[in-house]
């Protein structure tokens, strides 16, 4: 399994090492050939589950916990990237959004389409609607349940922006799931904690 996290990260660009003793996988940047010491990811099996950390300048972080190893190996290797996702695929920018039907005519230049939906609920999408004077932003699951992402957008164009921020990881997420080669079931509990992490769900 190994050997799709490598192939999906590239040997030229990450440095990449397992230590068989403690079970831990560690993922650092390389630039140049040098490997960079400040920033390192860790996948580390403990009994029947498996930690994603993130260590910065000594300072460590336990990002999730997953109980399957293929997706956490997936998941390792997602966060490793997205960590660089801002440089690699910098979002455009957003101005003024005037209306409902101008948001939907800017996002879809360079939105995947299904990924979205504003002013009502869609499947798997991120949602942005109006309530009480502020807009929402927030990730309909597989059963139709809501999750906020943001709940405290004074305007149409802040909101928008959120709903770029999130639909562009997810877009990009949903890429990194072909490149890798493996299949999710949105519904197991692996899942809803990756669309937890990856989105900043609150509920």
């Amino acid at each position: 399994m190994l050997n799709e996290l490598v192939k999906f990260l590239g040997e030229e660009d990450y440095f990449i090492t397992k230590d068989n003793e403690e079970n831990i996988i560690e993922v650092r940047e390389k630039t140049n050939d040098i490997v960079n010491q400040d920033i390192a990811f860790f996948l580390i099996e403990d009994g029947l589950k498996y930690d994603i950390l993130r260590k910065s300048r000594g300072s460590e972080t336990k990002l999730i916990s997953l109980s399957n190893k293929a997706t956490a190996l997936f998941y390792l290797g997602t966060k490793v990237k997205m960590s660089r996702l801002s440089t690699l695929y910098p979002k455009p920018k957003i101005s003024h959004i005037s209306s409902e039907d101008n948001a939907r005519e800017v996002l879809s230049n360079f939105l995947d389409d299904g990924l979205y939906e504003i002013e009502k609920y869609k499947k798997d999408a991120i949602c942005l609607f109006e309530e009480n004077n502020v807009y929402i932003v927030g990730y309909c699951d597989m059963n139709m349940v809501f999750h906020i992402i943001s709940n405290d957008n004074p305007d149409l164009t802040m909101g928008t922006k959120v709903l770029v921020n999130f639909s562009w990881k997810y877009m990009y997420f949903k890429k990194m799931i072909k490149e890798y080669g493996i299949e999710l079931n949105y519904k197991t509990q692996d899942c809803k904690e990756i669309l937890r992490d990856l989105l900043n769900l609150k509920n």
